[in-house]
């Protein structure tokens, strides 16, 4: 036979009679294994509820300094839950009811202690449920404030789809407040980004009893889109059919938006290290090819110079000449790109060039072409090398030219314009700062994005076989980025186009104009010393400078020309140097050559500077440059000017 034990039970018992407490306590040993505290005061009644735990409270209804009212409104005060039993020699109909109404659980006669221990039992099961119940609402509202206060939206639907909740957090991105989307179906944040396929395949997944996970691009109630981490999860009954689906949803649009920017800055940085790349490949083919032309177009003036107008061959060397001169366009271009070219910056309005220009401008395009000019009337000024504006704006309305076949306008636009940060974070690559902006517009053909993304590398054309190089728009883009400037490209299909130009504004008077005035080149006096490693290039130095009567030093290499200057010191009144040889390289020796003869006069030559090379030396105001290729007369021009400086400081 299997004995059970009796269950455990810790009583409290409030009354200030011993004897009735052995009633009470020997009425529920018969079912109880007990453990209790007689206690008959308030402070005593405290102290055994702070010092153990006990699982119901006894008290008698009077008592001569405490009562079981007061027993009762102490627990409640001071937060316990434990229920308690009243029990009374004599209390009357009014005294239970105010009892119970204060909070006990029971009353009980003493007279009729049988009823204790079915109460007790009643409110130990009853304290269970309580408590039970008390776990759950704090669980479920702990729930609750997590759903409210969520940091990501939540959504729960029916079977069918059909909203039943959403948490502030969806109101806060959406728009939509509760009220406006209950009874209503997900598909009021659709996009129309997503297919309908893509829905059909969501709506399979948690159908199935499957969790679909993804993101998508959904549309605000003010129509803004954003996107969504998403996860949706099916709600299974306790018979394990679905009953309700929910998505938990993040906004990620800020985090796609930086995965975006930073696409496309690696895009850009291909293709500033494909440029980049180009450019020093042009930039060297230039070089070289530039010596050649050097020879070819300065033997070809010579041999003019010789010719007598009638000699049968000089329309031969005059085509030679011109398709000298056609090459040394070409590498010009390619140094532009390449942005390894020696400029000339000058303060200058960009207005006073666009006019100045005007007439030839129109020249170069044809006549179903209206021209149209927008000045600002207070423009700034620009520190560029007008040369090389004037070719940026060549460039652009023969690129406008050829976009009008049918005819149309064209329109030369400046302004005034500051870069502000809006449009650096839409245009990467510019830099904020106050600019003159140089336009020009057509109402053209247009260009797609794979187009414009094409337009400026070299030998990228859309025109037919032979008409076009491919180089306009890479030496405008070269030029533009070497006068510390940014170009825009605006245009879609069948839309035209508007290409702006932005150079940086400066604080200046522009210079005053200088009339070019044409002079028959003369002959001179005076020692020159040349050095040059190409030996064609510096033959024709050579011979070009004696026939105007110079006297002529020449070396291959910077050492030889190193002995020579120093056994001539005080008779050369001039260097004319290449800027890049073998041993040292021409401001390395300009440097040694200025410490024996700080008032020695140097002219450098070459068809391609690069900046690591050559850091300041060349726009040095005190050194001259003359780029390859050069006409013989041009070489003559330049030294005569070098040595009246030296006569007239």
């Amino acid at each position: 036979m299997t004995v059970v034990a009796a269950p455990s039970l810790r009583v409290l018992i409030v009354d200030d009679s011993p004897l009735d407490t052995d009633l009470i306590v020997y009425e529920l040993g018969s079912s109880f294994t007990l453990s209790f505290l007689r206690v008959d005061t308030a402070e005593q009644m405290l102290d055994a509820l702070a010092a153990s735990t006990w699982d119901i409270v006894i008290s008698d209804y009077v008592m001569p300094t405490f009562s079981g009212l007061d027993a009762i409104a102490l627990l409640r005060s001071n937060g316990y839950s434990l229920p308690i039993i009243i029990v009374s020699g004599v209390i009357g109909e009014h005294a239970a009811v105010e009892t119970m109404r204060a909070g006990a659980s029971d009353y009980i006669v003493k007279d009729n202690l049988v009823r204790l221990v079915p109460a007790v039992r009643r409110e130990l099961e009853e304290s269970i449920v309580r408590c039970q119940k008390k776990q759950a609402e704090d669980e479920l509202r702990k729930l609750s404030h997590a759903v409210t206060q969520s940091p990501v939206s939540i959504i729960i639907t029916d079977q069918n789809g059909t909203i039943e909740y959403v948490n502030p957090k969806f109101t806060q991105i959406t728009g939509y407040n509760a009220d406006e989307v209950l009874g209503k179906n997900p598909r009021i944040l659709k996009s129309g980004e997503i297919s309908d396929i893509g829905y059909r395949n969501l709506w399979e997944t948690i159908t199935s009893g499957h969790e679909w996970h993804g993101e998508m691009i959904n549309k605000k109630k003010n129509g803004e889109l954003f996107w969504e981490k998403v996860c949706i999860s099916p709600i299974r009954n306790s018979d394990g059919v679905i009953t309700h689906f929910m998505g938990i949803k993040e906004d990620i649009s800020d985090h796609r938006q930086t995965e975006q920017e930073h696409r496309q800055a690696m895009a850009q940085l291909r293709q500033a290290q494909k440029m980049e790349a180009i450019g020093q490949l042009a930039g060297g083919v230039a070089h070289d090819f530039n010596n050649l032309l050097t020879i070819i177009n300065g033997y070809s003036t010579l041999l003019l110079h010789e010719m007598p107008a009638d000699n049968p061959f000089r329309a031969e060397v005059e085509q030679i000449l011109k398709a000298g001169e056609r090459a040394a366009d070409l590498t010009h271009q390619l140094l532009a790109f390449s942005r390894r070219q020696v400029l000339e910056p000058k303060v200058i309005s960009i207005n006073y060039l666009v006019r100045n220009l005007e007439k030839m401008l129109k020249r170069l395009i044809r006549e179903n072409i209206v021209l149209e000019t927008r000045l600002s009337d207070c423009l700034g000024v620009v520190k560029a090398d007008p040369g090389q504006v004037e070719q940026i704006l060549m460039n652009l309305l023969v690129n406008a030219r050829d976009a009008l076949e049918d005819g149309g306008v064209i329109t030369i636009e400046t302004a005034n314009s500051v870069l502000d940060r809006a449009f650096i974070n839409e245009n990467p690559g510019a830099v904020e700062g106050s600019y003159v902006m140089l336009a020009v517009h057509d109402n053209g053909v247009g260009m797609t994005q794979e187009t414009k993304r094409k337009i400026f590398e070299p030998f990228f054309t859309t025109k037919k076989q032979g008409k076009g190089t491919g180089l306009g728009l890479a030496t405008v883009y070269g030029i533009v980025k070497q006068s510390g400037g940014y170009i825009q490209v605006v245009s879609e299909p069948g839309q035209g186009a508007s290409f702006r130009v932005y150079l940086p504004q400066v604080d200046s008077q522009t210079d005053k104009e200088e009339t070019c005035v044409t002079e028959e080149v003369s002959t001179g006096t005076g020692t020159i010393l040349i050095v040059e490693d190409e030996a064609g290039v510096l033959n024709l130095a050579v011979r070009t400078l004696s026939r105007r009567g110079y006297t002529v030093l020449q070396a291959t290499s910077p050492s030889e020309a190193s002995e020579i200057f120093d056994s001539n010191l005080h008779l050369i009144d001039l260097v004319l140097s290449d800027v890049i040889m073998p041993e040292k390289n021409g401001p390395a020796l300009m440097r040694e050559f200025r410490e024996k003869r700080p008032d020695i006069k140097i002219l450098f030559m070459s068809g391609y500077t690069d900046d690591t090379i050559l850091p300041q030396e060349i726009t040095n105001e005190r050194i001259a440059f003359i780029n390859k290729p050069f006409t013989p007369d041009v070489l003559v021009g330049r030294v005569r000017d070098e040595l009246e400086k030296r006569l007239n400081p």
